[in-house]
């Protein structure tokens, strides 16, 4: 038998130890909270009245048993709005991999950038006027410089296309990618590129590895992001990426939606 079930209950004092109690499993709640997170900051905007709403698979053996599968559903209760967000799309076997991901009621997805920079590390030099450590004059930085171990995986920050992937003079090995609303990204002194010009990339993919390719110091990744051909300081922009549902898969979503919402709580 396999029935999905929903549990409810108010956020309290901490929302991870509210759902604990409830009887979320742990790895249920971190995915509810992560799905949660794509749209609220739960430090800054999820409060002790708000309640959870969660739907998760259930499947029950003829022994009594019951073994709880995959969050379904994150919903949030904040009194004047209401979070509902869908998983669809996850199964592996889906041709359309952009349609992976927690999607509203109306069949549209948000991913955020998690880190805020494109590899783990540390700022070495920010946007801004600057003494260049080997030319030995001021001139403008437009970008940051990230100080990461050598061969680190860096990420795209969101989804667009490589409009060049190559060696170009002083940032050694350097792909640019252009994204959506006239925003465009760059990534330079790259030991190894991991990408080719023409393709698509998504939020999160390694696009390349840390390196000290062109005029560099040591390993560390130059970043780069334009407006609108203009160089802007990337600390300034808020990643990331949208896409929404349209015809079958659409009609499919709001079928799934209707079941999903007419589980009864505890049934």
């Amino acid at each position: 038998d396999s029935t999905p079930l929903r549990i409810q209950g108010l956020v309290g004092s901490s929302l991870y130890r509210s759902t604990r109690a409830a009887g979320v499993p742990a790895k249920i709640v971190e995915a509810y909270i992560k799905a949660v997170a794509t749209r609220l900051s739960i430090g800054r905007d999820v409060t002790a009245a708000d309640r959870f709403d969660l739907v998760v698979e259930r499947e029950r053996a003829a022994t009594g048993e019951t073994r709880i599968g995959n969050l379904l559903f994150a919903g949030l209760d904040q009194g004047r709005r209401t979070l509902q967000l869908v998983r669809f799309g996850a199964d592996s076997s889906n041709p359309d991999a952009q349609i992976d991901g927690w999607f509203d009621v109306n069949g549209q997805t948000e991913r955020r950038a998690v880190s805020g920079m494109p590899v783990l590390g540390r700022i070495t030099s920010s946007f801004g006027l600057r003494m260049h450590p080997l030319l030995g004059f001021t001139r403008m930085h437009k970008g940051l410089d990230i100080g990461a171990p050598y061969g680190s995986p860096i990420h795209a920050m969101t989804d667009g296309v490589v409009a060049f992937a190559g060696r170009t003079g002083g940032y050694g090995n350097f792909v640019k990618l252009v994204h959506g609303g006239g925003m465009a990204s760059g990534y330079g002194h790259m030991s190894r590129i991991a990408v080719s010009s023409g393709t698509r990339v998504r939020q999160g993919q390694v696009i390349g590895y840390v390196g000290s390719t062109g005029i560099s110091t040591g390993p560390h990744l130059h970043w780069e992001v334009w407006r609108g051909g203009a160089a802007i300081n990337p600390r300034s922009v808020s990643f990331s990426s949208v896409a929404a549902l349209s015809g079958a898969k659409l009609r499919a979503f709001k079928a799934r939606v209707a079941q999903l919402l007419a589980v009864r709580v505890g049934g």
